[in-house]
C-alpha cells in the first residue's frame, strides 16, 4: 500500500471532498463561520473538482461498470424528462435552479472520475484515514466549544447560531466515523510503524464518534459490515481453532484479568461510567420509541417523530397503491412526495421504470460490493464495498432518490466497482495496457 504521490494523492483528496467531505464543509461553515449559505458548500465541491484535475483530464478515459452505468443513465434521463415535462410540485425558480445545479454537479463529478486513473486506488485509503481523522477532531472541537452541548446527546456540528445543541446532521459524522474505522483497519497492513499508530488512533476515535452520533442506520450498517467481514474472512476450521484457543486455561485467565481490570477502572472513574450509561440509555430509548411508533403502539409522550413521518408516508403511499394503482405505472411526477425512503419514492415519483432502474442499479452495486468483500484482493474496493452499506440501508430509511449525496457515491461505485481492465484510451492511441494480457494481474483494478 503506497502512502503518497503528489498527483494521485491530490486527486484522492478531490474525490474525498466531493463524496465524503460534508463533515469538513459543515465544520467550516457552521463552527468557524466561513459562511452558512449553500454557496460555501458549492465552493467545497468545486475545490474537490480542482484537486481532481490533471494533465490527463478529458484526454484519457478509463473503464467503468457498464451495466450499472446504463441503469444510472436510464434513471437520470427519466428524472430529467419528468423534471421538465411532468413536474407539478418543484416549480419555484430557486428550487428549479438548485436542482439544475445539482444535476450539473453530479455530471461534472462523474466525468471527472472517468478521467481519474485507477492508480488512485493505492492512495485513497491514506487520504481517507487522514481526512476522517480531521473530520472527527473537528466534531470533537465543535462539541467541546459548544456550552449547550451535554455528553449523552447526539454528536454533531450545530447549525445556525448555536442556540441549540441538537440542531445538526449527525448522519454525516456517523458515516465519517464508519469510513474512518474501515479505512484505518485496512490501512493497518502498511509496514510504516507511524502510520500503524495513526491508524490505531483514528480507529478508536472513529469508533467513539460512531457511538456518540447515535445514528441507528449507520450503527446497523456497521454491525452488518462486521458480520460480513467475519463471514468472508473466516472458515469452519479457523472458527473452530479460535473457539478452542479462546477456552484454553491461559486465555480464560487473561480474559478474567482483563474484565477485572475494566470493572476496576470504571468503578474508580464513575463519571466516565455515567457518560457511557447515558449514551446507552439515550440510544435504547430512541430505538424503543422508533419501534413502538412504527408498530403504532407509542403513546403521545413516546412518539419518535422521524419514524412517525415515515409511518405517515407509508400510509399515504398505501392510499395511492389501493386507491389508484394505475398512477404508479408512470408515477406521480418529479419529486411528487417526500417519502424519506428513496426506494419507495422512486416508484411513487417515476413509476415502474423508475423503480426498476433505481432499484436494480443498487442491487448490482450491492452484488459487486459482496464480490469485492469475498475476493479480499483490493483494499480500495473492499473499503468502497463496506462503505456502500451505509447508503444501501439509507435507501429504506432516509433521503430522496435524486439527492446528490447518493449520486456522488453511485458515481464512485460505477467508476471503480467491478472494473476488470485499466485504461481505455481514445481511438488511434496505443499503450502497453491495451497490448497486455487482459487477464493478467497488472491489468486488474
Amino acid at each position: 500500500m503506497k502512502l503518497f504521490d503528489f498527483k494521485y494523492t491530490r486527486q484522492s483528496i478531490g474525490i474525498f471532498l466531493v463524496f465524503m467531505g460534508s463533515p469538513l464543509i459543515f465544520f467550516f461553515k457552521e463552527t468557524l463561520g466561513f459562511g452558512g449559505s449553500s454557496a460555501f458548500t458549492l465552493a467545497g465541491f468545486c475545490s474537490g473538482f480542482v484537486f481532481m484535475v490533471s494533465t490527463d483530464t478529458f484526454r484519457k478515459f478509463y473503464k467503468l461498470n457498464t451495466p450499472i452505468f446504463r441503469l444510472g443513465v436510464i434513471f437520470t434521463l427519466v428524472s430529467l424528462i419528468y423534471f421538465y415535462a411532468y413536474n407539478d410540485v418543484y416549480t419555484d425558480t430557486y428550487i428549479v435552479g438548485r436542482d439544475i445545479a445539482n444535476y450539473i454537479l453530479i455530471g461534472v463529478f462523474f466525468f471527472m472520475l472517468v478521467s481519474v486513473s485507477n492508480e488512485v486506488k493505492d492512495y485513497f485509503l491514506p487520504v481517507t484515514v487522514a481526512l476522517t481523522f480531521l473530520g472527527s477532531i473537528c466534531l470533537i472541537y465543535s462539541m467541546a466549544t459548544n456550552p449547550l452541548f451535554v455528553l449523552g446527546q447526539r454528536a454533531t456540528v450545530v447549525f445556525g447560531d448555536g442556540t441549540s445543541a441538537s440542531n445538526g446532521n449527525p448522519h454525516v459524522y456517523a458515516r465519517n466515523a464508519f469510513a474512518g474505522i474501515f479505512a484505518s483497519y485496512f490501512m493497518f497492513q502498511t509496514r510504516n510503524s507511524l502510520w500503524k499508530l495513526f491508524c490505531i488512533t483514528n480507529f478508536f476515535i472513529s469508533l467513539a464518534v460512531l457511538v456518540m452520533a447515535q445514528v441507528r442506520t449507520i450503527l446497523l450498517a456497521f454491525f452488518m459490515a462486521v458480520a460480513l467481514y467475519v463471514y468472508f474472512n473466516s472458515s469452519p476450521s479457523s472458527i473452530k481453532n479460535a473457539i478452542k484457543g479462546f477456552f484454553s486455561p491461559r486465555n480464560i485467565l487473561i480474559m478474567l484479568l482483563l474484565i477485572a481490570g475494566v470493572i476496576y477502572y470504571f468503578i474508580t472513574h464513575q463519571q466516565l461510567l455515567d457518560i457511557l450509561i447515558s449514551y446507552y440509555e439515550n440510544s435504547s430509548t430512541a430505538l424503543t420509541k422508533a419501534v413502538l411508533t412504527a408498530a403504532g403502539m407509542a403513546d403521545e409522550k413516546n412518539i419518535d417523530y422521524s419514524a412517525m413521518g415515515r409511518v405517515g408516508n407509508l400510509e399515504f403511499f398505501k392510499s395511492i397503491l389501493y386507491g389508484e394503482p394505475h398512477s404508479l405505472i408512470l408515477g406521480k411526477g418529479y419529486r411528487f412526495w417526500y417519502m424519506d425512503m428513496p426506494i419507495v419514492e422512486a416508484l411513487l415519483d417515476y413509476g415502474i421504470i423508475g423503480l426498476w432502474s433505481f432499484g436494480l442499479m443498487n442491487l448490482l452495486i450491492l452484488k459487486e460490493s459482496l464480490k469485492a468483500m469475498k475476493a479480499r484482493n483490493n483494499p480500495f474496493t473492499m473499503f468502497l464495498a463496506y462503505f456502500y452499506l451505509t447508503y444501501f440501508l439509507g435507501l429504506f430509511t432516509g433521503g430522496r432518490p435524486n439527492d446528490t449525496p447518493y449520486w456522488f457515491v453511485f458515481a464512485v461505485m460505477i467508476r471503480f466497482m467491478g472494473v476488470t481492465y485499466l485504461d481505455l484510451l481514445p481511438k488511434g492511441t496505443t499503450s502497453s495496457v491495451e497490448n497486455s494480457n487482459p487477464t493478467s494481474p497488472a491489468t486488474q483494478v
